[in-house]
């Protein structure tokens, strides 16, 4: 089966076309809203290839819940801070994991925020 190209190259390649080959022919409005359409081509390339996510794995051990979806743990954790039922071990665990999907999701829409 070939993969190529692959999603990040696509869009990748529909940012590229938008950028060098439509909005030098555009003006006002029409230019602003390809750039746009560029800007949100990459961020999801970007998305696409950072696609792995918050360490699921390490989230079903933590929870104790080995056969859960992504979604699912989420939902758990959001009910726990929630409802104020997080132990002070529980937090520790999670506060990396917490910090690597945060930078993770800054690396996709702002990656400019996490050069020195």
């Amino acid at each position: 089966m070939i993969d190529r190209p692959d999603a990040t190259q696509l869009l990748e390649a529909m940012a590229e076309t938008l950028t060098d080959k439509v909005m030098p022919s555009l003006d006002g409005g029409a230019k602003h809203s390809a750039r746009v359409v560029a800007n949100l081509c990459m961020i999801l390339a970007r998305e696409w290839d950072e696609r792995e996510g918050m360490a699921v794995d390490e989230l079903r051990a933590l929870l104790d819940s080995p056969d859960a979806e992504h979604v699912d743990l989420i939902a758990d954790l959001d009910r726990r801070f929630a409802n104020d039922d997080v132990s002070s071990e529980l937090a520790a665990a999670l506060y990396p994991i917490m910090m690597a999907d945060a930078e993770r999701r800054l690396a996709i829409a702002k990656p400019e925020y996490l050069e020195p």
